[in-house]
């Protein structure tokens, strides 16, 4: 027991030393997911441009024509500007604007004495959607001020200019609308199409990126600690740390046992900090607190024994580091540890959970959402605590080689 705590202090008080190795791994996840999280989740992004308008009449009706980009949706595409002709111009040849629309001297007056009026809409080539949203809103204006040109254009002169409207203005006025009414009539009554209307409810639901990220930015950094702790084996064969303990009464077997005490507890920290991160940070209630942090901890263990079982077996520290690294990012990619499985391809996730990291993320996902219980923790602690101990008494054996 005292070389036990022995060998923990050691570790603890080199990881003291030497932080930066312990950062590293976990820095690098917790980078990515907060990145990640800042890019996917802005909200629905609105496309916003700015409409010149040369409004040379200025008129209620030219006033009308441009209201309607005042108003949402539209307001929120459009910034509106009014200019004169040569400035907007000149604005739109340098690319500043989305698109320039002059409205003419005289077109209130020609739309009602049925002459000729044209509108001027200068696009921006460079922009493609504004542009064509500003042009489909003017074709639908002008359409419907055609027809009612055609229908009252007459009466509403004298409302338009400001007049007060005669007796027989207000019934001409009165019969257009009748007869448009009653030419309208065989169509609305009875109507002609009958519309029959289901809707559907569905509830959606803004996608929590970084619920959705954490787990698997979690299980990358307890494969990068593994991986790291693992192959810090090397270093204590170098420095003859293995060597020396063959003569003595201590056996590899508690030596690896006191790292993976000492890991243990680095973990806890870790696990800790990684479902209050769920909570607090993903907003993700976490429906079992202590089996999701076990959870953490069993399986970063695992991912230790497993990394370091293949360290061992290189025949050097280089090729212990390629080897590690050709395992873990694959593993990390494959298993729901870089991309979460809700993300990738169902072929591909469904080749993933069958990884170790993969089988470890939806069992902690269980914990966290509900689905898992005491029982399912049980099974899943014995297989780990099976394939350890097999993993365990092959590196002791060969770290007797190595040493």
């Amino acid at each position: 027991m005292r070389f036990l705590l022995t060998v923990v202090t050691k570790d603890l008080s080199r990881l003291r030393r030497d932080p930066l190795s312990l950062g590293t791994s976990l820095g690098i996840p917790l980078v990515l997911v907060t990145l990640i999280t800042l890019v996917f989740s802005g909200g629905q992004a609105t496309p916003q441009g700015r409409l010149l308008v040369a409004d040379e009449d200025g008129t209620i009706l030219s006033q009308l024509l441009t209201g309607a980009f005042t108003r949402e949706p539209l307001s929120k595409m459009f910034v509106m500007e009014t200019v004169i002709r040569k400035e907007g111009r000149k604005r739109m040849d340098h690319g500043d604007a989305s698109a320039l629309l002059i409205i003419p001297k005289g077109f209130q007056d020609a739309t009602f004495h049925n002459r000729p009026a044209e509108l001027q809409l200068v696009t921006n080539p460079a922009q493609t959607i504004l542009p064509n949203i500003a042009a489909e809103t003017l074709s639908t204006m002008v359409d419907g001020g055609f027809y009612i040109q055609k229908v009252a254009a007459i009466p509403l002169r004298g409302v338009i200019t400001g007049q007060e409207p005669s007796d027989q203005t207000i019934a001409q006025m009165s019969v257009a609308f009748n007869q448009l009414g009653r030419s309208l009539s065989k169509y609305l009554s009875p109507p002609l199409i009958r519309l029959d209307l289901n809707v559907a409810a569905e509830k959606q639901e803004d996608t929590n990126i970084a619920g959705l990220f954490l787990p698997a930015m979690l299980f990358m950094g307890l494969l990068f600690v593994g991986n790291s702790f693992a192959l810090d084996i090397w270093k204590e064969q170098l420095w003859g740390t293995l060597r020396r303990l063959l003569t003595t009464p201590a056996s590899l077997g508690a030596v690896l046992g006191g790292r993976l005490i000492s890991l243990a507890l680095i973990l806890s920290g870790v696990a800790l900090v990684g479902v209050a991160g769920m909570r607090w940070f993903a907003h993700v209630p976490v429906a079992s607190v202590p089996l999701a942090t076990i959870w953490l901890i069993l399986s970063g263990l695992a991912f230790y024994l497993f990394l370091l079982t293949i360290a061992v077996h290189a025949s050097s520290p280089r090729a212990a580091n390629v080897i590690g690294n050709l395992v873990v990012f694959p593993l990390a990619l494959l298993g729901g540890s870089f991309f979460p499985f809700e993300m990738m391809p169902d072929w591909m996730a469904s080749i993933g959970r069958f990884t170790p990291n993969g089988w470890a993320v939806m069992a902690f996902k269980g914990f966290v959402s509900g689905t898992a219980h005491t029982k399912d923790f049980l099974i899943g602690a014995g297989w780990i605590a099976a394939v350890g101990s097999l993993l365990f008494l092959i590196t002791v054996r060969r770290l007797r080689k190595l040493a």
